[in-house]
């Protein structure tokens, strides 16, 4: 294998001999004193993974700057760990939404933005074993970067592991992806920005609508609780409050389900994330 471009001395962009798809290859030290077009040390190559397309190439590029090294190896082992462990092979999608996951999870924490995850009972009880990875995940990042994230967490990551063992035979895809839709065009003309398909933050605002989704979809209702960063929201961040209202308001009149609080809150925040980006353009 060749380098195609190096994205950090542990990471790199090579491609498939046979069909020239780009993969990426990561590995301690691999790109050190290397440069493009040089030859992979095979010995030292820890995983490969496939990019669906130059698309996803340049998401998981830009998500290399943005997120250090230890959430990266971290985020990997977690991965490894649960393919293990559950004895399965993920879709690549995991490698670039459970690193960004981490990531945006221990900047919340850190700051006291602390998110319930409604569906932690049923992760406990249905899927055990990517229930026990999170668990194992939550208990890494403590030892590695020294934050103790609560058992919400857990479910979180197991959620990521879950999805990444669906691929397309997950049921209702069809009525989620219209709903992930009709959600992104309510944000587009709510906020009136155009959207950057081949952004982060926008990545990061379908994974979770897509999340939201499903758990709608499946009528996996959840029980509101009164949470204290509702009415901060509101009053700090009205444009992204008004359209999280918004989004509720079309929920619960086309889907029968009833939008808690706590996520109204949570798209707050990515509403928000994807305003502050646009400013800056």
């Amino acid at each position: 294998m060749r380098i195609k471009k190096i994205l950090n001395n542990n990471v790199v962009i090579s491609y498939q001999e046979d069909t020239k798809s780009e993969i990426v290859v990561m590995g301690r030290g691999i790109a050190f004193q290397k440069s493009n077009g040089d030859i992979l040390e095979n010995d030292k190559v820890e995983k490969i993974f496939t990019l669906k397309d130059e698309s996803e190439g340049n998401i998981y590029e830009q998500m290399v700057k943005e997120i250090s090294q230890t959430i990266l190896t971290l985020s990997e082992d977690i991965i490894s760990y649960g393919e293990k462990i559950i004895d399965t092979k993920f879709e690549n999608n995991i490698h670039i939404a459970l690193a960004d996951h981490i990531s945006f999870a221990i900047q919340r924490f850190k700051e006291g933005l602390l998110i319930k995850n409604h569906l932690l009972w049923e992760i406990k009880k249905l899927y055990k074993k990517e229930y026990e990875t999170g668990k194992w995940g939550i208990d890494l990042i403590e030892k590695r970067i020294g934050v103790r994230m609560p058992e919400d967490e857990a479910g979180f990551i197991a959620l990521h592991l879950i999805n990444a063992t669906m691929g397309e035979e997950m049921p209702n895809t069809l009525n989620i992806t219209e709903m992930v839709q009709d959600i992104l065009n309510l944000i587009k003309y709510s906020l009136r920005i155009d959207l950057d398909y081949s952004s982060l933050s926008y990545e990061r605002l379908v994974a979770h609508i897509r999340f939201f989704a499903q758990r709608i979809i499946g009528k996996n209702k959840t029980v509101s609780i009164e949470t204290p960063f509702y009415e901060h929201m509101m009053n700090s961040y009205p444009k992204a409050f008004s359209t999280a209202e918004k989004i509720k308001d079309y929920i619960q009149k086309n889907h029968d389900y009833i939008v808690s609080r706590d996520e109204v809150v949570y798209l707050c925040i990515h509403l928000q994330r994807l305003i502050d980006e646009n400013k800056t353009k």
